[in-house]
């Protein structure tokens, strides 16, 4: 049997968890997913003053514990594989975007473009178990990756819980899948996201991750104009070639991520990017036109 719990909010947002299990060991299983995001939280938040990623970030803690440390690892390597598409410090840039939807003016070109300057390179170095700061860290967020490290984790915590067959736990649209079976998993259409209509496509996920990233439903309202959340760190402007994009990996954090990349890069140049390291993606372009990488499942 499959027991399904929700909670809101963890991480800001609903949390969805489903449990292949009868209902006492479901229920040991949804409270250890809990915890683990409640102890994540406690690592990665931005808004909590104590959280290690703000104490670090401060440089009031001398070592990173391992979950910090696997992020800004992994966040490393796709700034690097991306070549700047993806940027864990981007904090200055979204501010910007904040202060302009508050006061309804577009920021300068030479504005935006001396703040991406900001994001040439990375402030910080990660080698072996040791992370060297090379510049101000006070912007790195790391938003763009460790929700999906944070709901792998539950994921893990949840299928340990001995009896358990499948765990499904989806945050926010971070959804990761373990065990038996699959979960299908519907994407919406970017154009029509408050219509109350069924998806327009549908993915089924076996033990692995997916991941949505659009702006449809997250952006800055400018004057008049719509922008979407998603920025390029390289220019400092809200990406407008791309609506949505879902991406199916083996885990969530690298869903999560490839969400972010994929949006930033040029959609031919994405799919690309996709089909080269074997990820599944379906992109919607600024004109409606679906394309899905080789990877993706027809």
């Amino acid at each position: 049997m499959t027991v399904e719990f929700t909670h809101s909010p963890l991480l800001g947002t609903l949390v969805e968890v489903r449990v292949g299990a009868s209902t006492d060991v479901a229920e040991r299983a949804d409270r250890a997913a809990v915890a683990e995001f409640q102890r994540l939280d406690a690592v990665f938040s931005t808004y909590r003053d104590d959280s290690e990623l703000n104490r670090w970030r401060r440089d009031e803690v001398p070592t990173c514990s391992p979950d910090l440390l696997t992020v800004l690892e992994a966040a490393q390597e796709w700034y690097e594989a991306s070549a700047g598409a993806f940027h864990p410090a981007t904090g200055m840039l979204r501010q910007r975007w904040l202060a302009a939807h508050q006061v309804g003016a577009i920021p300068s070109p030479a504005e935006l473009s001396a703040l991406a300057d900001g994001t040439r390179s990375l402030p910080y170095r990660v080698s072996g178990t040791t992370v060297q700061r090379l510049d101000d860290c006070t912007g790195l967020d790391l938003n763009g990756i460790a929700k999906g490290y944070i709901v792998d984790r539950a994921a893990t915590a949840a299928a340990a819980v001995p009896g358990v067959s499948s765990v499904m736990v989806n945050a926010g649209g971070d959804l990761r899948h373990r065990g038996e079976g699959t979960v299908l998993v519907g994407v919406e259409d970017p154009a029509r996201p408050f219509d109350n209509q069924p998806p327009r496509w549908s993915v089924r996920v076996a033990d692995g991750g997916v991941a949505t990233s659009g702006s449809a439903r997250r952006g800055f309202q400018v004057g008049e104009r719509w922008l979407g959340h998603v920025l390029d760190p390289r220019t400092g402007w809200p990406v407008e070639h791309t609506t949505s994009v879902t991406v199916l990996a083996r885990d969530t954090m690298t869903a999560d991520v490839l969400a972010t990349v994929l949006g930033v890069l040029e959609p031919n140049e994405a799919i690309a990017f996709a089909a080269s390291r074997g990820i599944g993606c379906l992109l919607v372009d600024s004109s409606g036109t679906a394309s899905t990488s080789p990877d993706w499942p027809s």
